[in-house]
């Protein structure tokens, strides 16, 4: 017969039978409860299997990491086009072919006197400017041919070298060159002539072969050979 009271075990233990009320102070052990893993599924992956699922959320991840990589050459293709345009030599292209030594596009004459290279620095020591290459000087000639007075825009004029390279006047170099009365960075009187230097920064090996001379950005300009550097 069974009786409603447990028999002790080996230990000493009473084993309490099933169905048996528990007494009070008796610890209860519980089961912790885990809820099922929902899995959340688009609707335009219904159908897929998991190596499909898996080989598209790598194609998903490898172009994230494409597009990033893209951006981070941008960023240093801007950053390197800024320093360029900060300072160093200004390369462009696409002007009209070369003439004659003298020229008058507009209201103005541009005779080039002379050409100059191997200046590395210009201007006072506390204020040099210091080329990135070298600095070719032309020593040219400008006269007002219009009937008013009016400003010779030197930021507009370019030189070739003879591997194709062209460059832009050297602006605050030119400042330093230009500092004399009359001076080419003034309005220039009507049949007036003003003597100045445009300075070029040039890489070292660089050899001048030709001018562009033009009024303004807009204008096609005249191509004119430039004399020997001495």
């Amino acid at each position: 017969m069974v009786s409603g009271r447990g028999e002790p075990s080996m230990d000493g233990q009473r084993v309490r039978l099933p169905g048996a009320p528990r007494s009070l102070g008796e610890p209860v052990a519980y089961t912790s409860h885990r809820a099922p893993r929902v899995r959340v599924v688009d609707p335009d992956d219904e159908g897929l299997d998991e190596w499909t699922l898996l080989w598209r959320t790598r194609i998903w991840v490898g172009g994230g990491v494409l597009a990033v990589l893209v951006l981070i050459m941008f960023g240093i293709w801007a950053v390197a086009t800024a320093d360029s345009q900060a300072g160093g030599p200004v390369v462009i292209s696409g002007l009209a072919p070369a003439g004659a030594t003298e020229a008058e596009p507009g209201g103005f004459g541009l005779r080039v006197k002379g050409v100059r290279c191997g200046f590395s620095r210009i201007g006072p020591e506390a204020l040099e400017q210091r080329a990135h290459g070298q600095f070719c000087l032309l020593d040219v000639r400008v006269t007002n041919n219009g009937q008013e007075p009016d400003l010779f825009d030197s930021s507009v004029q370019r030189v070739y070298d003879t591997e194709g390279g062209v460059y832009a006047v050297a602006d605050d170099a030119e400042v330093f060159l230009n500092d004399g009365s009359p001076t080419l960075l003034d309005e220039i009187r009507p049949g007036a002539s003003v003597n100045g230097v445009l300075p070029f920064d040039v890489p070292k090996d660089s050899q001048l072969s030709e001018v562009s001379f033009r009024v303004s950005g807009s204008a096609p300009g005249v191509r004119m050979r430039l004399p020997s550097a001495r």
